[in-house]
């Protein structure tokens, strides 16, 4: 996301294009705003392109991966061989962090190019992955996609339906979009509303929910064909933020902290099955002749 013109102010939204708004709240110094029609929660007015490259840029960004690396593992396999089973034999990544789903791409046998200048990503790319330190515009694919990813990406950008167009053009008839990102929906999102963990401007530009995910993606030419809810919250997670929000730091709390924590794990799991944890994970086709 190179910068460029200044983004118009303020933003229609992102996911339904609807102009119809209601104050939501201040995060960080940076305004939200909340769709009237689809419920999406979205920074406006955006921050100056320069801001948002820069965030994405920041060395400091660079985080310990150690404790939660073999669950993005096992998460990154499951992914590759959703695209595995549908066929997929030449795939792009965008946005592609540390890297754990371009190796379990490679692990199949599957063709990946990928593509994120981040520092976590040029890090992955350290250790002999293919992630060259390009933007998405700047990306210059020598054929036709089967499959084309997007993990935790989406609410990073200004303009996600022009991506997602452009995605559509490189992608091959009939081919598979996988995405996931947060649900602005979620019952966390729903209880701690400004709190919510996932608004972190100006990292995440938007936050979708259910109804304007659909909206966008169907906007961009793509039928969603699967929805999954998803949480990723182990109990080292919950534990945290019972301390983080409600608890403090003390031993004490940490105590209380991990006693919670394992009282949480079934209705965590019941909320990601009726649709209300904290992110997505869709899988959608491009629809002919768009």
């Amino acid at each position: 996301m190179p910068a460029t013109a200044a983004l118009p102010d303020p933003r229609p939204c992102p996911a339904c294009a609807s102009t119809s708004t209601r104050w939501a709240f201040v995060v960080d110094g940076f305004p939200h705003v909340r769709c009237r029609d689809c419920e999406s929660v979205f920074v406006s007015p955006l921050p100056s392109p320069g801001v948002i490259e820069g965030t994405y840029l920041d060395p400091r960004e660079l985080v310990d991966l150690s404790a939660s690396e073999a669950r993005m593992r096992q998460e990154a396999r499951a992914r590759a061989r959703v695209l595995q089973d549908r066929g997929c034999r030449r795939v792009l990544e965008i946005g592609c962090g540390a890297g754990f789903f371009v190796e379990a791409v490679l692990e199949l046998g599957i063709e990946i190019e990928a593509v994120d200048p981040g520092p976590q990503a040029q890090r992955a790319a350290a250790r002999g992955l293919p992630i060259p330190a390009r933007w998405l515009e700047e990306h210059q694919p020598t054929g036709p996609y089967d499959g084309i990813a997007m993990f935790e990406l989406i609410e990073h950008l200004p303009r996600p339906l022009e991506a997602l167009q452009q995605v559509y053009r490189w992608m091959r008839p009939g081919g598979t979009l996988a995405l996931s990102t947060p649900n602005a929906g979620s019952l966390a999102g729903r209880l701690l509303g400004r709190r919510f963990p996932m608004l972190c401007p100006p990292h995440h530009l938007e936050l979708f929910s259910r109804r304007g995910l659909d909206a966008l993606l169907r906007r961009a030419g793509f039928q969603p064909w699967r929805w999954e809810s998803f949480s990723n919250l182990d109990h080292a997670t919950l534990q945290r933020s019972f301390q983080r929000f409600f608890l403090g730091g003390s031993s004490a709390a940490a105590g209380v902290a991990g006693s919670l924590a394992a009282l949480a794990r079934a209705p965590v799991r019941l909320v990601d099955r009726v649709g209300w944890g904290t992110s997505f994970e869709i899988y959608a086709e491009p629809v002919p002749g768009r």
